[in-house]
């Protein structure tokens, strides 16, 4: 037997088998580092305080003891420690006042108080055990708490092997409070390294000490990593739908792709089923989202109403990608009724195509299927089925760059199969372009023929084969001015760049041309300076005009940009004789609606924007939207806005709102939006929520009351006429470490009927 000094007794002790590893991961951490901090609860207090001092000189696969006083048994080659022993092997490091170490079988017995960590979890125990044999070592009557994500507990046996750890008679919460909100019982817990998961049988899950749930089986996750299992349910009530409740599961089906399955109960529409597919891989990504509800028992008729989505796009090779992006539903109610994440309820039409791309140097193609599906009783739209574009363009003699663009179109009625046309039309066109940094300018010279093979019953004033031919010419010159100049104490760089555009073409009838994919686009700023009044190609505008504009913006000596005004207007030297349906679409005026953006960042906090159209002979603003935001984070923004459009199909519109978040204190949210119809005096949109959240937990109340939407019903805009109005509230519980939707009350807002945007990004 040898004896030591009282201060320190080394022993190094060769192990027969390999030294634990830490299940999960590999994070070796020493006592004396701070933990992890855990949201907006405070810091859990590490079960050991001492600080970890490596044993000098360790060899890999050694045992290396420091204790007051050691005994070694050389005929049965145990080795005992006492007082404050410490024991370190590989990762991990034991802590007791008594401990015995087997030379020959590598196996470890303490007993009394122990601490031990891997540097994953740590653990105060009544003893402790390695089993060399089995490579796992006990601890019983143990408390834990693991450093990675806060999660602790108490269990009548602990067990830990290379790649696991096992809980029998548990506890688990990731509250590190003394009166945790949630917490877990189940008579076993498992903990594995390579998934990342814990698995618990006959589990009850408490809220404030109240068991609310057992399970026989769960799983849930331990890391930001996914697991497959359910999800917490959302509750809410309305006057349409009744009692809701979504109870999603979660299916983590390999590394690059995962599904979410959720039935929907509605006590008064009955259970729909939706679905969520989504997958990436190194040249692309998709997703598949789906919704069925087979018998709507709110409706008269046995009707199923349902809807699919598909996304999808693919990177073939450096020159070819694809996408695809369509969506499907029943019935044009549908988005009002159930709501989804990829339309709005104030959307007025779906949109869905699929197309195929190539691009070279100089060469580009696309083949497309398009589809328009208008929602209400409206003209039925044209399918583009399908359409297909080249473009050639390159830098020839004299530095003038030529462009030829062709395209061929099939078009088919989405209502009358047999009302089908094909079009093709061919687009050559000559540039030239001078730069310089004081100003640059564009001439450009086209010509393009456009033929029309009309299948169709031609009773309503389409010519069989029409075509067109219309040259064009456009002359677009800016100058680009800056200054700097000091306003306080601060030095900012004004730049100012007017500019003026010509535009030439003569009149051709169009008027025996059926319109498949023409609209008329938005006269703001950028809109006056387009070539093209109309979007498609089936009615193109004569025009003889010249367009005034200028930019100005203010940035700091950071190039950071704090305010920006443009303002532009088109004289006509002669009126534009081009419409779509009717002469609504036609220019009788001599100049254009003035067009005006005006930006600020007032503060670091507070902005400003405003788009206007005003027309300057019946001195009134024919559409507007301005809005005034505080921001100073995402939990705290307010936003007031006002948008105001004249004849708008025979009415005008003229709304106000208001949204905001407040973040009251560091656990309690508040977020509301108000849209008031000024013309019709009535509330279209409004939503007040209130949300609980901490480190573990989080509860959302919302309230709501909109404007529904019968568009199966309404001949004209939706918004028009006597409405019905839908008051609901929903109740949402987030338990944090068990898995759940944990998005901000931001998100919520954006969900809404018109939905939140930045003043610097207004829809227009």
């Amino acid at each position: 037997m040898v004896k030591t000094g009282r201060k320190h007794a080394w022993l190094a002790v060769v192990a027969l088998v390999s030294p634990l590893t830490s299940p999960v991961m590999a994070n070796s951490a020493g006592a004396a580092e701070e933990p992890i901090a855990t949201g907006l609860c405070p810091i859990p207090q590490a079960l050991i305080q001492r600080p970890l001092e490596p044993i000098a000189n360790l060899q890999e696969g050694a045992i290396g003891v420091r204790s007051s006083r050691a005994d070694i048994d050389s005929e049965t080659q145990i080795a005992s420690f006492f007082g404050d022993v410490e024991v370190q092997f590989g990762q991990q490091t034991l802590f007791t006042e008594q401990a015995q170490v087997n030379q020959l079988s590598g196996n470890i017995n303490a007993s009394g108080e122990t601490l031990f960590t891997d540097g994953y979890v740590e653990v105060a125990s009544e003893n402790f055990r390695l089993n060399s044999g089995e490579n796992r070592a006990y601890l019983s009557g143990a408390t834990y708490q693991m450093r990675t994500n806060g999660a602790r507990g108490e269990a009548d046996i602990l067990s830990l092997s290379e790649a696991q750890v096992r809980l029998e008679g548990a506890t688990f919460t990731t509250c590190p409070t003394e009166n945790p909100a949630w917490r877990m019982s189940a008579e076993q817990i498992t903990i594995n390294e390579d998934e990342a998961f814990g698995e618990a049988r006959h589990a009850k899950i408490e809220l404030f000490g109240v068991p609310v749930l057992y399970l026989p089986y769960l799983n849930f996750p331990v890391s930001d990593e996914r697991k497959s299992g359910f999800l917490f349910p959302t509750v809410r009530s309305s006057q349409r739908h009744g009692f809701e409740l979504e109870l999603p599961y979660y299916l983590n089906l390999a590394n690059n792709m995962d599904a979410t399955i959720t039935p929907r109960y509605m006590a008064k529409r009955g259970t729909m089923l939706q679905a969520e597919y989504r997958y990436l891989s190194e040249a692309g990504n998709g997703q598949v989202n789906f919704g069925y509800l087979n018998d709507d028992a709110s409706l008269e008729s046995e009707q199923s109403r349902f809807f699919w989505r598909l996304e999808q796009q693919q990177q073939w090779s450096p020159n070819w990608r694809s996408y695809i992006n369509a969506l499907v539903i029943s019935d044009d109610d549908y988005i009002n009724d159930f709501g989804s994440d990829f339309a709005g309820r104030a959307d007025a039409q779906l949109y869905r195509h699929a197309q195929l791309d190539y691009h070279a140097d100089a060469l580009s193609a696309m083949l497309r299927i398009e589809d328009f599906e208008l929602l209400g009783s409206y003209r039925a739209a044209y399918r583009t089925l399908p359409q297909l574009n080249l473009t050639y363009q390159g830098t020839g003699e004299l530095g003038l760059d030529y462009r030829v663009y062709t395209e061929l179109t099939r078009f088919q009625n989405q209502e009358l199969s047999s009302d089908t046309v094909t079009r093709f039309h061919l687009e050559p066109e000559l540039s030239y372009q001078v730069e310089r940094p004081a100003y640059d300018w564009e001439a450009n010279l086209s010509y393009s023929y456009t033929r029309y093979q009309q299948d169709a019953n031609l009773l309503d004033g389409r010519s069989e084969d029409p075509d067109r031919a219309l040259p064009s010419f456009r002359w677009r010159g800016r100058l680009n001015l800056e200054r700097q100049f000091t306003w306080g104490e601060r030095t900012y760089l004004q730049t100012l760049q007017p500019q003026i555009q010509y535009l030439y073409r003569p009149y051709r009838d169009q008027s025996g041309i059926g319109i498949y994919d023409s609209t008329l686009m938005q006269d703001d700023y950028r809109g006056l300076f387009r070539e093209r009044r109309f979007s498609g190609l089936d009615r193109i505008a004569d025009a003889n005009q010249v367009t005034i504009g200028a930019t100005t913006s203010f940035a700091t000596a950071q190039a950071r940009e704090v305010a920006r005004f443009s303002i532009a207007q088109i004289h006509y030297f002669k009126e534009s004789r081009t419409q779509l349906f009717d002469s609504s679409s036609a220019i009788l005026n001599n100049n254009s609606d003035l067009a005006a953006e005006v930006r600020f960042q007032l503060s670091d906090n507070w902005s400003f924007a405003s788009d206007l159209q005003y027309d300057m002979e019946l001195n009134r603003t024919q559409k507007s939207q301005t809005a005034l935001e505080y921001r100073k984070d995402p939990n705290n923004l307010f936003q007031i806005s006002h948008r105001n459009a004249i004849n708008l199909l025979d009415d005008d519109i003229e709304q106000i709102g208001m949204q905001a978040i407040a973040e009251l204190t560091p656990q309690w949210q508040l977020a509301g939006n108000w849209y008031y119809d000024i013309e019709n005096r009535r509330t279209n949109d409004a939503l007040l929520a209130l949300q609980y959240s901490d480190c573990c937990w989080a509860l959302r109340f919302g309230f709501y009351r909109r404007i529904n939407r019968n568009l199966e019903l309404q001949q004209n805009t939706p918004l028009l006429g006597t409405p019905e109005f839908d008051n609901g509230f929903s109740v949402q519980l987030m338990i944090k470490g068990l898995g759940s939707d944990n998005r901000s009350l931001i998100d919520l807002l954006e969900q809404s009927l018109f939905g939140y945007r930045h003043p610097f990004h207004l829809s227009n």
